[in-house]
């Protein structure tokens, strides 16, 4: 697997989303990839 950078300026949004998770950080924004890419039907960008 390919490493990822997630670089996240806004301090208090990260606050917000590092509160929220219940799994450790990779494991969430894997998550929230794979919604975004189901709802991309095949062919489209």
């Amino acid at each position: 697997m390919k490493k990822y950078l997630l670089l996240v300026e806004d301090e208090k949004l990260w606050e917000k989303f590092k509160e929220s998770i219940k799994q450790d950080i990779n494991t969430e924004i894997i998550d929230l990839i794979k919604k975004k890419i189901s709802g991309v039907k095949k062919g489209e960008k």
